[in-house]
């Protein structure tokens, strides 16, 4: 254990991040890391992937506490990482990732969503006779699960630690994906009910240049911190 928080100082020093730096890209806290490098704690094994990304190393050179002699180049290292997580011995010994309690709530409300959706365009289309333009109902239903998915995967703290271990903003995916289909969901609303699609397609281009923005400012922000 000592070796390892010698070796993840060491680490930590070469690339020039701070401990509230780590932390903050780990989602834990700046004691947590003290703990590691002090040899009082040791991270969670669903960290030691993360941990090897960042500072581009493999778990077996982590945990040994020093760097192998046949050091890999960059490219083929990170291919194999995950592997080596596999075979661990803390490892689960999985080769997917299981499926969470917050994916099965999620596919449980897209589910209730789109079920929900198609039976009231039936509905209507069958004593009303409005099949058009109320077929919009279902594809802003499917559409709606896009942005229920965004959502739970940002609300899920794995997820989160895994974008971020792989210099992604969790934060600004969630946001760009909500706004371009809400940018979809618009578009087809002014379509089917009052046929605008034009010039109303300029909505989409708008969305996708609010998301380029968007993403800009956050992953500046990131890459600050």
């Amino acid at each position: 254990m000592k070796n390892f928080g010698v070796f993840l100082h060491e680490l930590r020093k070469e690339k020039g991040m701070t401990q509230a730096a780590l932390a903050e890209r780990l989602g834990v806290t700046n004691k947590a890391v003290s703990k590691w490098e002090t040899g009082e704690a040791m991270p969670d094994t669903s960290l030691l992937l993360p941990l090897a990304e960042v500072f581009g190393v493999t778990v077996d050179e982590l945990l040994s506490g020093k760097r192998a002699n046949n050091e890999k180049c960059g490219t083929e290292q990170k291919a194999n990482i995950a592997d080596e997580i596999k075979g661990h011995i803390f490892t689960r010994g999985k080769d997917d990732e299981p499926e969470t309690t917050l994916d099965r709530i999620c596919g449980i409300i897209c589910a209730f969503i789109i079920l929900g959706g198609i039976t009231v365009y039936l509905f209507l289309g069958a004593f009303a006779g409005l099949w058009n333009p109320y077929w919009i109902i279902v594809p802003t239903c499917a559409l709606s699960c896009g942005i229920v998915g965004s959502i739970f995967n940002l609300c899920d703290r794995q997820k989160r630690i895994k974008k971020l271990s792989n210099g992604k903003n969790p934060y600004v995916d969630c946001a760009c994906g909500i706004i371009f289909i809400l940018c979809v969901i618009v578009y087809l609303f002014l379509g089917a009910i009052a046929s605008l699609w034009h010039p109303y397609w300029v909505i989409l281009i708008a969305g996708g240049a609010v998301c380029g923005v968007v993403g800009a400012i956050g992953n500046y922000f990131s890459s600050k911190k």
